[in-house]
């Protein structure tokens, strides 16, 4: 069998601008929700993933009195 490599040259763009914004992770807010719990005062965080485990484990939280 022959195999064939094919090979491409990708140059990069003088200048790249632009936003994006990336959906919460599911583990970093889980341990984020987590940690928050544990914390003296208020927690805010930011770019919460909406799945529902992870109001799920703040209902957890809210149901144990953290």
């Amino acid at each position: 069998m022959v195999r064939k490599t094919l090979a491409k040259r990708i140059f990069p763009p003088n200048q790249l601008s632009g936003e994006i914004a990336v959906p919460g992770d599911k583990s970093i807010s889980h341990r984020a929700i987590m940690l928050g719990s544990l914390a003296i005062g208020n927690s805010t965080i930011s770019n919460l993933s909406a799945g529902k485990d992870c109001f799920s484990t703040m209902n957890c939280l809210r149901a144990l009195g953290v």
